[in-house]
């Protein structure tokens, strides 16, 4: 494991871990360290990054050296960042000699960086193969609340990949709810978890058939954070929890189906930013909601020609089993407006279309309000994650139209991403701003979970607790 703590105090001629800082030779530690070390910081001061080996000068065998004027571009840094982050040894990280006008996103980025470019998933490895280590942050900045906010919403995007690195064996729809009890430790959280009566209940049709086929109950889970003195203008986020997808009897080629795993990242992007969120102690109202259930195949599954029953009362004809996670979600927008939601963003792996559109550099938004997917975007571009908004047309709602159910669940073969979207706006009410985001491709990245929107969800709502 890779860690972050702060060091309360630093000297020099005793510190014997690496060293990590600026060329910023007005900066009385560095210019300390370059005498001592006969000028050798000034003499490399055209270089971007370089390590210098003391040659017992120091008790610290390096130091790494960063050019302090590569701190004006945010791109430069954090790929210097990402070299600092494979250091193989306990580091000092010397804060104040990074003193620049954007110094806070340095801080940011320095720590997100350290955190995101070491997370391994090794649990069900029989031998580890990386060293653990510590980086401590020495400085007296006063920036150390950003380096907080940083660490948690790193760790938190390193809690949504472990959640979706997990098997379905070890994590199915049951067990995921059983994780989501543990944010109950925070005094502003309050869970509940509806079993399958209690989804029949409430009519979750579609909810209830994509789960027709599994061995495991369906799990709808309901989290509520308050950040203000009551309850009220909460806004939903609503993550895809199809904890395996194997496409039911829209079966997925052998190609396709390993990695479906992942077929749950938008609910664990979600469950990890509300705990970053409760960790922070915003001051903002957010509910999560997840439908959690596996789609396979079984001697109840549904097939292509069934007619479901939503909880809205719109009835949905199956062309594919396989565009499963929009009926999972359809019902989840209807249990978030039932709890007076007004605000609703939605995140799933939904479609290969996205894929297509955009590939794996943007995650796919669409919306029913311009002002807050503006909002939402602003805060992604602070937590650098990239969004492109795509379009929704009453063209795309035509073709959802069937000749024997209210809707399809699936359009023709072009234009996937944005009738799928199509069909979960026939779901928010009028009076409800929602933003959907298509997250098939960004949710990978080298074939690893990438926790991507943790940060930026985390991000709205604290420019919105200001």
């Amino acid at each position: 494991m890779v860690d972050i703590i702060e060091q309360k105090s630093f000297d020099l001629m005793t510190e014997e871990k690496v060293l990590v800082l600026t060329n910023n030779l007005n900066n009385s530690i560095v210019n300390n360290i370059n005498q001592l070390l006969n000028g050798v910081i000034k003499a490399n001061q055209l270089e971007e990054i370089v390590t210098i080996y003391t040659l017992g000068k120091l008790p610290a065998d390096k130091i790494v050296v960063i050019n302090h004027k590569t701190l004006l571009s945010r791109d430069k840094c954090k790929d210097l960042f990402k070299k600092i982050a494979e250091i193989k040894s306990d580091s000092c990280v010397l804060l104040d000699t990074f003193e620049s006008e954007n110094q806070d996103q340095l801080y940011y980025d320095l720590t997100e960086t350290i955190l995101s470019k070491n997370y391994t998933f090794q649990l069900f490895k029989s031998k580890k193969d990386h060293k653990d280590r510590n980086f401590f942050f020495y400085g007296t900045s006063d920036s150390y609340s950003v380096i907080k906010k940083a660490y948690i919403c790193a760790k938190a995007q390193n809690i949504a990949k472990d959640l979706t690195n997990t098997p379905y064996n070890y994590l199915n729809a049951e067990k995921l709810a059983n994780e989501v009890l543990k944010l109950k430790q925070y005094p502003q959280i309050k869970v509940q978890l509806f079993g399958k009566s209690e989804i029949e209940e409430m009519n979750m049709g579609l909810f209830l058939g994509v789960n027709k086929g599994s061995l495991d109950e369906p799990k709808l889970i309901y989290i509520t954070y308050q950040g203000k003195d009551n309850f009220d203008n909460p806004t939903a986020l609503i993550g895809k929890g199809v904890m395996y997808d194997t496409g039911g009897y829209s079966l997925k080629t052998p190609v396709s189906m390993p990695g479906m795993k992942v077929d749950m990242a938008g609910a664990a992007s979600v469950i990890a930013a509300i705990e970053a969120i409760a960790q922070l102690e915003l001051k903002v109202n957010v509910m999560g909601i997840v439908a959690a259930t596996d789609n396979r195949i079984g001697q109840h599954a549904i097939v292509p020609d069934d007619i479901l029953t939503s909880a809205k009362g719109l009835t949905v004809e199956i062309i594919s089993t396989d565009a499963e996670g929009r009926l999972t979600l359809a019902d989840a927008i209807w249990f978030a407006q039932q709890k007076n939601a007004k605000e609703i963003i939605d995140i799933a792996t939904l479609t290969g279309a996205i894929v297509s559109a955009l590939g794996d550099e943007f995650t796919g938004a669409f919306t029913n309000s311009k002002p807050f997917l503006k909002e939402f975007m602003d805060a992604s571009v602070i937590a650098d994650e990239c969004i492109w908004e795509m379009p929704i047309s009453s063209g795309y709602h035509k073709e959802l139209k069937s000749d024997f159910a209210d809707l399809k669940n699936k359009g023709g073969k072009n234009a996937g991403a944005s009738i799928a979207a199509a069909f979960l706006e026939e779901f928010v009410e009028k009076d409800t701003s929602w933003i959907h985001l298509d997250i098939a491709a960004t949710s990978v990245s080298n074939n690893n979970a990438s926790g991507v929107m943790v940060k930026s969800f985390v991000e709205f709502f604290y420019q919105r607790s200001k």
